[in-house]
């Protein structure tokens, strides 16, 4: 019921939209519209067929425009710190070289810095690959050629080398680089396989979609509008027909396709008939096998014993026969011998199996005290396997804290050295030279002091008042640095703060869980000894049954002897039979009698045989007429095929916009004929009929109530 009553707007709106649903019968509402459904031209249907065709076609690109739009917002996460990414490459690579030129040469290297120079490049697709890989040769050679430098260094500070050590680390750094390859090849697979895992849930979401949408298609209501469907197709191809067959005169072009038709409609008849003709020789074929087959048992019917006695047949049956039973008395003796060995093979057999049940049984408990050692060591090392899991997660957030205050201590230096710089300017503006030291000395009123150490008083304070403007970048650098710094370190306080609050929690739900996983162990283990204790139960009714076994061979040994009594008495029944043959023959000749009435009955069926052969005549007469008329259907159907494909190539995107903004917004099938008079929305008969039966009195559109007084027909 939830389902029906969902609003038929979400319904239409939704990409992965479910089927319409079912419609029940309701004041005869629908047998009207399957009248008009039944009534309307070719032109309207094959224009509510390509809609439809159009509307699913939408539906499949739009769903591809969903994964392309997903994929596109995966790869430009990726490749959101792209650049970032590069040009962190870069001054690592820098910063390396450096500390290796600070390790050989024992001070502070110059950085040369080229700002017309690009650090990095932004781009690194494909057509950019030239200029990217420029841009790597380039970055290439700088390096090679500082670090040729610096190993041409260490090489000298080294001296003499062994060969055998040179060998080892050419080795290890080929070894490595192959090892950094795989693990480069190992990351890309790793991300391919998160993609394919991805696009295979997704696929798997919209299969059991679809599959959702096929199990509510397959409904009784569904297959009852197809088979209404089909019969329209039937008669509006009907009618095709007729309306092609009045515009003959007019096109003189349409000749031509029929006498391509009756040349197919002709073909098909010839067909059929050659098919009809093989199955009539196949039919006679096997009359006159049976016919045969009945002169030959009726002709020696008419003999008598004494006929069959002199016939070669009987002399070579005899004589078959007689071989016959001398073979039953030699395996009759070889089979009493056969059995007395098997009787004792079978003793053997039921001892070497008990044998055998004991020593499996001995091997299993083994087995079991075994199993059971090695489940109390996999217990005691993933017991250790989670200790080194902790303590391993433990040191990665140590390292990572390290790495933080490494980040944090780098930038602090940095502001150090900005500190630096401020103070070593102020200490330049602080001393003062012996010029200003003398004047210094000079205590004298202002009025008394010359022209000329004003002048140079003026020019000392000039130069202060430079050097304290030099001065204060640098101390605003240092301090905004200084402040960003100690943000940060709050804000990461703060995170740390919340991130132990919820470790505590997850740290309690864990707990919870593991003794919850504990309990669920125990419980186990006890259903385990439960199932070896009925194992062992059940292994002694196995014992017994083997013995039930045995004790039925026995018997089975005992029939087999009643059963060579059966045939001896079956002997005595043989000759009995033999008597019984002589009797059936005495009812054979009774049997002649018999044939008369048998000779009518043959009358009888020659008189239906010829009834029969009027009417399949008539059935392939029918059997031709029904290929003809297949041959011609199926050239209607490539016409009105022909014609459909032209009515859509024909069809414009205004015409196109114009009957779907005809088209009722529930259905997208039929056309708008009644209006809401509440709201003024127009709607088909059909779905409106079917929102009253439903109880989902509401416009799909405004959410306005209705009743069935509030409905007006437009038009007809």
């Amino acid at each position: 019921m939830d389902e029906r009553k969902r609003p038929a707007s979400t319904a239409n709106n939704s990409d992965e939209a479910a089927p319409p649903r079912k419609r029940h019968a309701a004041n005869g509402n629908e047998r009207e519209d399957y009248e008009k459904y039944e009534n309307q031209p070719e032109e309207v249907w094959i224009t509510n067929f390509t809609k439809g065709a159009i509307f699913r076609r939408m539906h499949e690109y739009r769903r591809e425009s969903q994964t392309f739009s997903s994929r596109l917002e995966e790869l430009h996460k990726r490749s959101l710190y792209h650049d970032d990414h590069i040009r962190i490459v870069d001054a690592w690579w820098r910063q390396f070289v450096d500390e290796l030129e600070l390790l050989v040469d024992s001070k502070v290297p110059s950085a040369e810095i080229v700002p017309s120079e690009q650090p990095y490049l932004s781009r690194v697709a494909f057509h950019d690959t030239v200029d990217f890989q420029r841009h790597l040769d380039e970055k290439k050679r700088s390096l090679a050629s500082r670090a040729e430098a610096l190993v041409g260094r260490i090489a000298a500070s080294r001296g003499q080398t062994n060969p055998n050590v040179t060998a080892l680390e050419s080795e290890v750094s080929t070894l490595l680089a192959v090892q950094k390859e795989y693990l480069v090849k190992l990351d890309r697979l790793s991300n391919e396989k998160q993609e394919l895992t991805e696009q295979l849930n997704l696929a798997s979401l919209r299969y059991f979609k679809a599959e959702k949408k096929l199990d509510r298609a397959k409904s009784a209501q569904v297959t009852e509008l197809e088979q209404q469907a089909l019969s329209r197709d039937a008669r509006s191809g009907q009618g095709f027909n007729g309306n092609a067959e009045g515009s003959k005169a007019a096109k003189p072009s349409t000749n031509h396709a029929e006498l391509k038709a009756k040349i197919e409609e002709e073909q098909a008849s010839v067909k059929k008939q050659q098919e009809q003709i093989d199955s009539l020789l196949a039919d006679i074929k096997a009359l006159q096998d049976e016919n045969t087959k009945l002169r030959m048992t009726k002709e020696p019917a008419s003999g008598t014993e004494e006929d069959f006695a002199h016939t070669e047949l009987f002399k070579s049956l005899r004589s078959k026969t007689e071989d016959l039973i001398k073979q039953v008395n030699h395996l009759e003796t070889t089979n009493s011998q056969i059995r007395d060995e098997c009787e004792k093979l079978l003793a053997e057999r039921t001892a070497f199996k008990r044998q055998l049940d004991a020593d499996t049984q001995a091997v299993t408990t083994e087995l079991d005290n075994e199993l059971l050692s090695r489940d109390s060591d996999l217990a005691r090392i993933r017991a250790s396997r989670d200790e080194h899991m902790t303590e391993l997660n433990s040191n990665k957030q140590v390292l990572d804290q390290e790495r933080t205050a490494l980040n944090h201590l780098k930038e602090l230096v940095a502001a150090k050295d900005d500190k630096i710089a401020s103070l070593e300017s102020r200490i330049a503006r602080l001393e003062p030279p012996a010029e200003d030291q003398e004047m210094a000395d000079v205590e004298a009123k202002l009025d008394e002091v010359p022209e000329e150490e004003l002048r140079a008083k003026f020019r000392k304070l000039q130069r202060d008042y430079d050097s304290i403007n030099h001065e204060l970048p640098s101390i605003s650098t240092a301090y905004k640095k200084a402040m960003a710094l100690a943000h940060n370190k709050v804000m990461n306080l703060e995170a740390l703060e919340r991130k132990v609050e919820l470790i505590l929690a997850e740290k309690g739900r864990v707990d919870q869980k593991y003794f919850a996983a504990r309990k669920d162990a125990d419980m186990r283990v006890t259903e385990i000894n439960t199932m070896r204790r009925q194992n062992s139960k059940s292994a002694e009714i196995i014992a017994q049954l083997k013995e039930v076994e045995t004790s039925n061979r026995c018997t089975m040994a005992n029939l087999e002897k009643q059963l060579a009594q059966l045939k001896q008495a079956n002997i005595a029944l043989a000759a009995e039979h033999k008597k019984l043959e002589s009797a059936s023959i005495e009812a054979t000749r009774k049997s002649e009698g018999a044939l008369k009435e048998v000779q009518n009955l043959k009358e009888l069926i020659s008189v239906r045989d010829t009834s029969i052969s009027s009417l399949r005549s008539t059935t392939l007469e029918k059997d031709m007429e029904s290929s003809r008329l297949k041959a011609k259907v199926d050239s209607l159907t490539k016409d009105r095929d022909q014609w459909r494909r032209k009515a859509e190539g024909n069809s414009s995107d205004v015409e196109h916009n114009l009957r779907t903004l005809m088209l009722c917004t529930i259905c997208n099938d039929k056309f708008k004929d009644t209006a809401l008079k509440t709201c003024g929305h127009l709607f088909c008969k059909a779905c409106v009929q079917d929102r009253l039966t439903n109880r989902m009195r509401k416009c799909p559109n405004c959410s306005k109530a209705f009743d069935k007084m509030d409905i007006m027909a437009v038009h007809h």
